[in-house]
């Protein structure tokens, strides 16, 4: 989570990049959670290159789980 004084002024999008990069150089695969009604959280995962896998239920709530895989080297 970003405290909210920092929200707004792209500090997600700086620890997004970051956590791509380490994936990138890890060679794997990066997967976030959140909360399912969390919609602002939702569309700041997809405008920053993230996919939408789905909704899964936990117990007595719902997640959507999002994933970015990196580009392929070479």
């Amino acid at each position: 989570a970003i405290i909210p004084e920092y929200q707004g002024k792209n500090a997600g999008a700086v620890v997004l990049s970051f956590a791509y990069k380490l994936v990138e150089n890890m060679n794997t695969v990066l997967y976030l959670d959140c909360w399912a009604g969390n919609e602002k959280l939702k569309q700041f995962y997809l405008r920053n290159e993230m996919s939408y896998i789905g909704d899964f239920q936990e117990e007595g709530y719902f997640i959507s789980v999002f994933t970015y895989n990196h580009p392929q080297k070479g």
